[in-house]
């Protein structure tokens, strides 16, 4: 089946006017393997030598980043997960925390998407959040306190949300308690029934903001000047301002988002220091009785959730693939274990499972890319 790419590039008075139609949760991905595999804050992983200065020479190390780009290439136009009858056109690319463009990148199909194409990411929001969270409170205030911990993990208990009960909203309290409220039976209290559980929903971030960051009172403009100011987002992010949804409101572009990952990779960013922090399992066949809702569950892989962040892990038995942040429409970020090269496949697809799409491919151009250095 050919999926649509909705790859038109759109302006940011057209995304701003159809803001509250775009905004969404989503992304994720899960094993059979019933051990939950432990997530490091430090890296080494299961993917083999990711470095570029293994070599004994320039020459060793210039040969092995030509065999890798080669390689990428090759997986971004030829593997079947890559399929652009199957994603649609999408961009993509590879990149380290230093260079101010890409080691490799590329458009698929008939080249509609490129770095520069703007889409709602939906929720690679969620990372953004994330990393603003312990920029703003710190690891210490992050791990010793429950409400902050449970929320950045998803065990907070402010599930149910009703995401479209946001839209049109001016004010991230007035998405929060629209969104809770929105649906008969439901409170802005905690569902005593899913605290301490794993459940993936937009509840736990909305809380987070309205009412332990204080951010109430926020519209988007004001939240994309905080973001800014806070964490150095480029501008070139923006929050959806008729339903200001932190789990999954931004609006960017490829090239927005590699700046922010640069900056995690650098380690300029608190989070970027904890990746992986406090992991917890995220797929109920790995932990039976302690996860409620799971995207990852499409993927069935033993992959845990950090703070507002996946630990990818195809295996489990404590190897890390990647961490990442899949937007349910099929946005695809990540960052290698050892941070030396981040990944992004740009795309908008509607069709359920978007993210999962995304996430099979970019994760065989990240291998294929890796496997040459």
């Amino acid at each position: 089946m050919h999926y649509p790419s909705f790859s038109i590039v759109l302006t940011v008075s057209t995304i701003t006017a159809a803001s509250s139609l775009l905004s969404a949760c989503g992304g994720g991905s899960g094993s059979t393997d019933a051990t939950t595999p432990p997530a490091a804050s430090s890296t080494t992983n299961n993917i083999g030598t990711t470095g570029t200065t293994t070599g004994t020479s320039t020459g060793n190390t210039n040969s092995r980043i030509t065999a890798a780009i080669a390689a990428a290439k090759t997986a971004a136009s030829t593997d079947p997960l890559c399929s652009v009858d199957k994603l649609g056109d999408f961009y993509w690319e590879i990149g380290n925390a230093t260079d101010s463009t890409p080691v490799v990148s590329g458009s698929q199909g008939a080249g509609s998407v490129t770095a520069t194409t703007y889409f709602n990411i939906a929720s690679a929001s969620k990372w953004i959040f994330g990393a603003y969270v312990l920029e703003k409170k710190g690891i210490d205030q992050v791990r010793s306190n429950t409400s902050l911990s449970n929320g950045l993990r998803f065990m907070s208990g402010y599930t149910g949300f009703d995401e479209e009960a946001c839209t049109g909203k001016l004010s991230i309290n007035s998405c929060f308690i629209a969104g809770m409220d929105g649906t008969s039976g439901k409170t802005s209290q905690p569902d005593p029934t899913t605290v301490n559980l794993f459940d993936y929903d937009s509840g736990h971030d909305q809380k987070l903001a309205s009412v332990d960051l204080g951010l109430g009172n926020f519209t988007a403009a004001q939240l994309d000047t905080e973001y800014q100011n806070t964490i150095g987002l480029s501008k070139g992010f923006n929050m959806a301002p008729l339903d200001p949804l932190m789990a999954g409101g931004m609006l960017g572009t490829a090239t927005d988002y590699s700046l922010f990952l640069k900056k995690i990779m650098k380690q300029e960013l608190e989070i970027g220091r904890y990746l992986g922090d406090q992991a917890v399992c995220a797929l109920a066949s790995a932990c039976p009785g302690k996860v409620v809702y799971s995207p990852i569950q499409l993927l069935n892989e033993p992959w845990t959730y950090s703070y507002n962040h996946w630990v990818e892990s195809e295996q489990g038995k404590g190897s890390i693939d990647a961490y990442s942040s899949p937007g349910k429409w099929g946005f695809y970020p990540w960052v290698s274990p050892d941070r030396k090269y981040y990944g992004i496949l740009s795309r908008h697809d509607r069709s359920t499972g978007a993210y999962v799409a995304s996430v099979k491919c970019g994760r065989q151009i990240r291998k294929a890319f890796i496997s040459a250095l």
